[in-house]
């Protein structure tokens, strides 16, 4: 992914820094005045634990002052229902399966197209969870909208958070 982003960004015209880490302990010493976890990635860390490593390290991350900006879901029942067990084709020639745990509050997910296959396994909070743990970790809340055109969260699959630290 690094490659592919590091291509388009020449392209562009645009100059990165690309670094490849874990975001329980990112290659980065400097401070910065905002930390952007997308595309739900935090869904990845399937403990309290690693979250709290996570949230922790971009505490140590962010300058005085900074924000912090992430996006996670959690499933409704109807997308469980809809879609467990059963391959989807989601763009032409990828599919994917969802296999869902709605005990434990995981995703298994796999994709496949173009001869490739993958697999990951994810795991959600609900808002409310990921609102006590923000504050829990220092993080002050400036906003949770349910969608990226900034639309105020009033419940539904799909969060977008702005924190700050806590004074």
């Amino acid at each position: 992914m690094l490659e592919v982003c590091a291509e388009h960004a020449k392209l562009a015209g645009v100059q990165l820094d690309l670094r490849l880490g874990d975001l329980r302990d990112p290659p980065v010493d400097e401070r910065v005045p905002l930390v952007i976890i997308p595309f739900r990635s935090l869904l990845h860390l399937n403990t309290d634990g690693e979250r709290r490593r996570g949230l922790r390290a971009v505490r140590r991350l962010l300058a005085p002052g900074g924000r912090f900006v992430f996006d996670v879901f959690t499933p409704s029942r109807e997308d469980i229902e809809e879609t467990n067990g059963r391959w989807l084709e989601r763009e032409p020639e990828i599919f994917e399966r969802a296999d869902w745990d709605d005990g434990a509050r995981t995703l298994t997910l796999s994709v496949r197209g173009g001869g490739r296959a993958s697999t990951m396994e994810l795991a959600w909070l609900d808002a409310a969870e990921w609102r006590a743990l923000l504050e829990s970790e220092g993080f002050a809340i400036e906003a949770c909208y349910g969608w990226f055109d900034g639309r105020p969260y009033t419940g539904g699959e799909d969060t977008i958070w702005v924190a700050r630290l806590s004074p």
